[in-house]
């Protein structure tokens, strides 16, 4: 993972999805960490977790094929 500071992006690295911690979350939560070690924890609902989930594995099959 290279930072491009000459770019208006931040790049992020998948580090962990599990269950959320939070007991009022029915969800996911995935953990991200930056070239510098910053991590941020995103939040999701088990609706766009599976939104995700969908679109992930359509990008896979494109890549890898059927």
């Amino acid at each position: 993972m290279a930072e491009r500071p000459d770019q208006k992006e931040h790049e992020f690295m998948v580090t962990a999805v599990e269950p959320a911690s939070e007991p009022t979350l029915d969800g996911v939560a995935v953990t991200l960490v930056d070239a510098r070690g910053g991590r941020v924890r995103l939040h999701m609902d088990t609706d766009m977790a599976e939104l995700l989930r969908e679109r992930i594995s359509a990008a896979l099959n494109k890549t890898i094929g059927p």
